[in-house]
């Protein structure tokens, strides 16, 4: 079920601005989502600002007005943008377990002497990942059990059991926590086999099905292809934040989809107006 972008009348990228946030249109706004999460209250200030009105989204808190259309477009997957976020996520996620990995191999090989202080940095490393995890899984509402969610949480558990079979090792001596790491590194096996079944359920067109990092870039551009549908037909106006590499998709026209009524405005120039605003 391969994304084809938006045809038809919707064929041809249209002329947008870029830049500095309008007022009277819905601004489209990339953002590094750590960064404007520590500043939401400010971000808000800032926007109501600039453009007089106070709707202001968060990603995944965008009304669907226009879902539910979607099947009526041509060319158009079916498929509920829930669901492709749910696979993205999961695909960033694994991305990030897959460089704990790597990391862990090299952790691994360390003598018990010397192995302390790479030992607590590594774990705080792992702590991070599984809260990635568990912030993605929230978001992406994986409880719903669609054929998507399931193999998403099969692959999420398969994630969060490599680690907590590692984070048991807890207390124990250097050697026994280096053996912990070395089974961590290993279980990135066990996480891979269960990503063909998500690229299978989501119709991912991937070259490799246990690519983490492909699935996820196949996976960002469905949704910024939703997101810039979703936008257009929206009829509201004030600021959708998303990340960044969503805009950028729009930007080049990697999802065709004609954007007249949707200003974009990528990370970097919201920054600097942002902190022109903020001095």
């Amino acid at each position: 079920m391969a994304f084809m972008g938006v045809a038809g009348e919707y064929g041809a990228t249209a002329k947008w601005g870029y830049g500095m946030l309008v007022a009277g249109m819905l601004n489209l706004v990339g953002e590094y989502h750590s960064d404007s999460d520590a500043r939401r209250d400010e971000e808000r200030a800032f926007c109501l600002a600039k453009v007089k009105d106070p709707n202001y989204w968060v990603e995944h808190l965008f009304p669907d007005v226009y879902d539910g259309e979607l099947k009526n477009l041509p060319d158009v997957s079916g498929a509920d943008l829930m669901e492709y976020r749910a696979a993205h996520g999961v695909a960033l996620a694994i991305k990030k377990f897959e460089r704990l990995g790597e990391e862990a191999i090299t952790v691994s090989t360390l003598s018990v002497n010397s192995a302390d202080g790479p030992l607590a940095a590594f774990h705080d490393k792992v702590r991070e990942v599984v809260e990635f995890a568990s912030t993605v899984s929230k978001r992406a509402r994986l409880d719903a059990d669609n054929e998507v969610n399931v193999a998403a949480r099969a692959v999420y558990r398969a994630l969060i059991d490599a680690c907590r079979a590692y984070t048991a090792a807890g207390n124990a001596p250097t050697k026994d926590r280096l053996t912990a790491v070395r089974n961590l590194a290993n279980g990135r096996i066990g996480v891979r086999d269960r990503l063909p079944a998500l690229a299978k359920a989501v119709g991912a067109d991937v070259a490799d099905d246990r690519d983490a990092a492909e699935l996820a870039t196949c996976m960002r551009r469905r949704r910024s292809g939703f997101m810039g549908v979703a936008a257009e037909h929206s009829g509201l106006i004030g600021v959708w934040k998303v990340g960044n590499g969503h805009v950028e998709d729009l930007r080049n026209g990697t999802p065709k989809v004609a954007l007249s009524r949707v200003h974009l405005v990528t990370a970097e120039d919201f920054e600097t107006e942002f902190d022109a605003w903020r001095t």
